[in-house]
């Protein structure tokens, strides 16, 4: 009686196991990931490179003492602790576990030498007037401190900035080509370069003596695909797992059942930008023209039809944030006949020619035709420039363009946004006396938010009186990839969480 209750209690055992579904283990799950990439990065050196294509994969390699979260607010990462004894003077604790890709400690000396280059003139690094200090010094190993001359409300958030190898990284300018360090980096981050082909992949590889512990992934391939249709059926066929999908294929892909979408808000600006010093004429320095500009453009339609996800923007600062404010910033409506009365005005009557610097991309190339039809009725002969990404960042950070089209990202703090156009210091050489005063006195407040409100306010009237540019909107961010891979996408972070994510099966 006994064994045969015994045999069938084996019997059902068996019959449920082969019944249960079969759970995979980590060790059976994919440890790879294939993603399209929409460009090349430009550069790799954190210090020469504000391009958000290089961004998403320096992310990856580097870290930074702070970074901000999916709700604006500033984290530690190689940093532990912060003190702040006076309104001029921020002290940074460092982690004491952290070491680069090549085993080396990583100490304060490498966070003075990465601030210092970048605010070094000679060095050439676009991001000097973003990052809002007067000294950085080392006080020991583990413990360095910056100062400001004055109250400055932009330093925190300008600390974010990638902390390179003082061994490693150059010291002075230096030609960024393969074999030097803009190609072969070393970061103290969850994944190695291992190997990078421009305009072909990026191989990285999992970095197990991590600070945070080591990725669920061990390899990601990141292809440069930059055509949408080609990255859409690549991920479609199971070519690439993750990836930036056309944005009317959006509605499609969400209904797929075997990818899933994230759609994210975004701090980006992107404007039809205005060269207010081009050196060969001064046809845009006069105000009739900039805003015949704007009046010549169906900003709502164009966007609608282009980028549908999108916002349209009226200035630099991003609707719903705090320091927006409508009430001082008007629209200029679609006016044909106004732009044609303006250039009139401005001796424009039989027309004039501009150029618009671009990367190549297939909406900016949709949009360089529509732009161009519609200039072209009131006179207007656009011509569309379009190249390579990183050929055009360098186009436009040299100041070589009429007009450019393409987006400022990462403007955390008001500052951020206005500092872009302050005593004709940015790329458009954009210079009003009144404006810069307001903006300098902004950010020197720190504990009043509503004064530097105040003061954001006028500044946008003014530069939407002087149509200091075409602004056209503030985009959204979606990615797609296979419904097995388990990720949480935000802009705000971007790829800066891809280790924490993992294959189900």
């Amino acid at each position: 009686m006994f064994k045969k209750g015994l045999l069938f209690a084996l019997a059902f055992m068996l019959i449920m196991v082969l019944l249960a579904p079969v759970q995979i283990s980590a060790e059976e799950a994919r440890t790879d990931l294939i993603w399209g990439g929409v460009q090349d990065p430009d550069s790799l050196d954190p210090r020469l490179t504000t391009s958000a294509y290089a961004e998403e994969v320096l992310e990856l390699i580097f870290n930074s003492l702070i970074y901000p979260n999916e709700e604006l607010e500033m984290e530690f990462d190689l940093a532990t602790d912060l003190e702040t004894p006076d309104d001029t003077t921020y002290i940074f604790s460092l982690r004491e576990d952290v070491t680069w890709h090549d085993g080396e400690p990583f100490t304060a000396e490498d966070v003075v030498f990465t601030y210092r280059t970048i605010k070094d003139e000679d060095f050439g690094s676009p991001h000097a007037g973003r990052t809002h200090f007067d000294t950085v010094e080392a006080l020991d190993d583990y413990t360095v401190k910056f100062t400001t001359e004055k109250p400055n409300a932009a330093t925190w958030t300008g600390l974010r900035r990638f902390i390179v190898p003082k061994h490693l990284a150059p010291e002075d300018p230096y030609d960024e080509e393969e074999g030097t360090f803009a190609f072969e980096p070393v970061g103290t981050g969850p994944f190695t370069l291992e190997e990078w082909i421009p305009n072909d992949y990026i191989r990285l590889e999992r970095y197990d003596d991590y600070f945070e512990g080591p990725a669920y992934l061990e390899t990601i391939i990141r292809r440069d695909i930059p055509e949408d249709e080609t990255r859409l059926a690549e991920l479609l066929a199971g070519g690439i797992d993750f990836t930036h999908p056309p944005e009317r294929e959006i509605d499609n892909l969400i209904e797929n059942p075997d990818i899933t979408v994230q759609i994210s808000e975004t701090l980006n600006y992107f404007p039809l930008a205005i060269n207010h010093d081009y050196p060969e004429h001064d046809k845009l320095n006069d105000v009739r023209v900039r805003k015949a500009l704007n009046y010549a453009l169906d900003k709502e339609t164009i966007v609608k039809h282009i980028w549908p996800t999108a916002t349209v923007m009226h200035n630099p600062i991003i609707p719903g944030t705090w320091a927006y404010d409508p009430e001082a910033t008007y629209k200029y409506e679609y006016n044909p006949e106004k732009a044609k009365e303006l250039l009139k005005e401005a001796g424009y009557e039989d027309g004039l020619e501009l150029s618009v610097t671009m990367s190549n991309t297939p909406e900016n190339i949709e949009f360089g035709e529509i732009a161009r039809a519609y200039y072209s009725e009131v006179g207007i002969e656009l011509i569309p420039d379009t190249m390579e990404f990183s050929a055009a960042l360098s186009r436009i950070l040299d100041g070589d363009f009429e007009l450019y089209h393409m987006g400022s990202t990462g403007m955390y703090d008001p500052h951020d946004f206005m500092s872009r156009f302050v005593d004709g210091a940015g790329v458009t050489s954009y210079n009003n006396e009144r404006f810069n005063e307001l903006v300098h006195e902004a950010v020197t407040i720190i504990d009043d938010q509503d004064a530097r409100a105040e003061l954001y306010s006028e500044a946008q009237k003014i530069m939407t009186e002087d149509a200091y540019n075409v602004p056209l909107r503030n985009s959204k961010m979606w990615m797609a990839w296979d419904k097995d891979f388990n990720y949480d996408y935000n802009y705000v972070i971007r790829s800066r969480n891809i280790n924490e994510a993992y294959w189900s099966e």
